[in-house]
């Protein structure tokens, strides 16, 4: 693959994550800016950005196919304007640059009473149940999840030395 068509299909991926994403305002940054590429026919651009994007958020099993009909025209664009490369480059580096790092850690010092929930971004439900667990079941995950499961059992009179809990 030459770098123009590297180049292009890594715009045409990041341009359809933001496509699909329901951050309305860096959307409009990323519409702004990759309209501008196409320079005097930025409006046309621009227009069939937001058509893309509209079917996208309509249907996002769209999304590959939007990313195939952007990759080809920024392809194009590139091969046709040598400082469109250059350009596109600095406004992945800026997109890259704002988007948030997925290496997050978490801590909690001290004992928990109750719940606690450590986690990055969550979309959906959240559900709490008395008891020992909390449901994601309606929560849509966009990174790996780790999860650790801890059982902590009481000794009861009943049980003997080493025992440790075990019930026949």
């Amino acid at each position: 693959m030459d770098e123009s068509s590297s180049l292009a299909e890594q715009a045409a991926t990041t341009l359809v994550r933001s496509m699909a994403s329901d951050d309305a305002p860096v959307w409009q940054v990323v519409l702004e800016r990759f309209a501008a590429l196409f320079g005097r026919a930025g409006h046309v651009a621009a227009a069939e950005l937001e058509r893309s994007r509209d079917e996208v958020v309509a249907r996002p099993d769209l999304a590959v196919e939007a990313a195939g009909e952007w990759k080809p025209k920024l392809r194009r664009l590139v091969a046709a304007d040598p400082g469109a490369a250059a350009r596109l480059r600095a406004l992945l580096r800026d997109l890259d640059d704002d988007r948030p790092r997925r290496d997050a850690t978490n801590r909690i010092d001290g004992g928990v009473a109750g719940i606690a929930i450590q986690a990055g971004t969550i979309h959906g439900g959240v559900n709490r149940y008395d008891g020992d667990h909390v449901d994601f079941s309606g929560g849509t995950f966009h990174d790996r999840v780790v999860g650790k499961e801890e059982h902590h059992h009481e000794r009861t009179r009943a049980d003997g030395p080493g025992d440790a809990g075990e019930r026949p």
